[in-house]
C-alpha cells in the first residue's frame, strides 16, 4: 500500500448512480403503481389523479385540456427516479436516446438542478415567462410556488469538453440579467457529474492614487525619473530617493521602483499623454479605477488585483484577458476551482467594442438560493 494511500483519512464522496427503472428517492413507493406514461400525437401522457400532483406540486409538465399533463423524456426520467413512475417499456431508453443524444446529459442536469430543493422548470413549459434564447430551464427558490412568485434565475447548460464562445456566454448572461435574473450555468462531464457556476457581472474597484490625483510636484519627479530610467531584462528601474507617488504601479527594490514591461509602456503614455495601445488598454482601465495589478502566474491568471495596499490585504480578484482566458469548460473548472482555493473570486476582462466589462465566474451548490 502506497503512503498516499494509507496516509487517506477522509471517506470518498458516494456518486449518484441512477439506474434505469429503479427509484432513488427515499420516499416509499406507492400501494397501487403509478401507470406508465402513454405516447400519443402531443407526447408522453400522465393521466389524472397523478397528473395533477406532478403538475401542481413539481411543477412537471404541460397541463392539457383534459387535466393530464403531457412529459417530456427528460422528465420523465426524473419522474421515475424520483416519483415511482414506471418507464414506458424495456426499450424506451434507448429508443429516446437514439432521438436526443443529449438526453442522459439532460436528465442528470435537470436532477441536479432539483436536487437542492429548487423548483426547476424547463422554459418550454413556462412559455407565458419569457427565457432568453439558449435558455435550459427556470429556477425559483425553495418553498416558492411558480404559480404566484418569480423566478430567481435561468439556466444555461454545457458539456466540459465544449468550446467556450465568451461572447456568446457573456451576451446570454447580460440578457438574462436584464430581465431580472440570476444567470446560472450547469456543466456535466464524462462520469455524469454536475458542476454549477453563476456568472455576474462586477465592477473592481480600489482606494489607491490615480494618475489624475498626482499633484503638479509629484508627476514632475516621476518624470524627471523617467529622463534617468535604466532598462533591465523585466522593464524599467527608477531610482528614487524620496517617496513614491504613485504606489498602484511599481514594486519597491534595491533602493528604488523597479516596473514591470506593461507598467514602464502604461507610464510613458501617460508622461507624453499618448494614446495606449490595446494592450495596455486595460490596464489603464484597471489602475484608473485605483486597483494594483500584480503578475498572477502563480494562480494561472493574468493578474491578482489588489483594492488595497499589498501589504494590508490579499487581492480580491484573479482577472484574466482574451489571451490568457479558457477556452473550454474543463479549464474554466480548474481556473474558477484555484482561485476558490485561496480564496479569490476569477474575473475575466472582456470589451465590447465600447467599454470593458468584467465577468465573474463563481461555483454555485443546489440549496444555496
Amino acid at each position: 500500500m502506497s503512503m498516499a494511500r494509507h496516509s487517506r483519512k477522509f471517506k470518498p464522496r458516494q456518486r449518484t448512480k441512477r439506474t434505469l427503472g429503479e427509484s432513488i428517492t427515499s420516499n416509499s413507493a406507492p400501494k397501487i403503481a403509478h401507470e406508465k406514461p402513454i405516447l400519443n400525437e402531443t407526447g408522453w401522457v400522465i393521466k389524472p389523479p397523478l397528473s395533477s400532483r406532478l403538475y401542481q406540486k413539481s411543477g412537471l409538465g404541460v397541463l392539457s385540456s383534459d387535466e393530464e399533463i403531457i412529459l417530456s423524456p427528460m422528465e420523465i426520467l426524473f419522474c421515475n427516479w424520483h416519483r415511482h413512475v414506471p418507464l414506458p417499456d424495456e426499450s424506451w431508453f434507448e429508443n429516446e436516446l437514439k432521438k436526443d443524444s443529449d438526453l442522459l446529459a439532460k436528465a442528470v442536469v435537470f436532477d441536479n438542478a432539483r436536487s437542492g430543493g429548487e423548483l426547476v422548470i424547463p422554459c418550454n413549459n413556462v412559455p407565458n415567462i419569457n427565457s432568453v434564447e439558449h435558455s435550459f430551464a427556470f429556477k425559483w427558490k425553495r418553498n416558492m410556488s411558480h404559480f404566484n412568485s418569480t423566478p430567481v434565475s435561468q439556466i444555461r447548460w454545457f458539456w466540459t469538453f465544449d468550446e467556450l464562445n465568451w461572447d456568446d456566454i457573456t451576451e446570454w448572461a447580460s440578457a438574462v440579467q436584464s430581465s431580472g435574473y440570476s444567470s446560472d450555468i450547469y456543466v456535466i462531464d464524462d462520469e455524469m457529474e454536475v458542476t454549477m457556476y453563476r456568472i455576474s457581472f462586477v465592477e473592481p474597484t480600489g482606494n489607491q492614487k490615480i494618475w489624475n490625483d498626482l499633484k503638479d510636484i509629484e508627476k514632475k519627479y516621476i518624470e524627471d525619473l523617467w529622463d534617468s530610467r535604466v532598462k533591465t531584462e523585466s522593464g524599467i528601474y527608477l531610482k528614487s530617493t524620496e517617496k513614491w507617488p504613485l504606489p498602484s504601479i511599481g514594486v519597491e527594490h534595491l533602493s528604488g521602483i523597479n516596473l514591470r514591461f506593461e507598467e514602464s509602456r502604461w507610464l510613458e503614455n501617460m508622461i507624453k499623454n499618448d494614446e495606449h495601445s490595446d494592450e495596455i488598454k486595460l490596464f489603464d482601465n484597471l489602475v484608473n479605477r485605483g486597483l494594483i495589478l500584480r503578475p498572477g502566474f502563480k494562480f494561472g491568471s493574468k493578474w491578482r488585483v489588489y483594492d488595497d495596499e499589498v501589504s494590508l490585504s490579499h487581492a480580491p480578484w484573479l482577472i484574466q484577458t482574451k489571451f490568457e482566458v479558457a477556452r473550454t469548460w474543463e479549464n474554466v473548472c480548474l481556473s474558477v476551482r484555484l482561485a476558490e482555493g485561496v480564496h479569490k473570486k476569477w474575473v475575466y476582462a472582456l470589451n465590447n467594442g465600447t467599454s470593458w466589462k468584467f465577468v465573474q465566474l463563481e461555483r454555485w451548490s443546489p440549496g444555496r438560493d
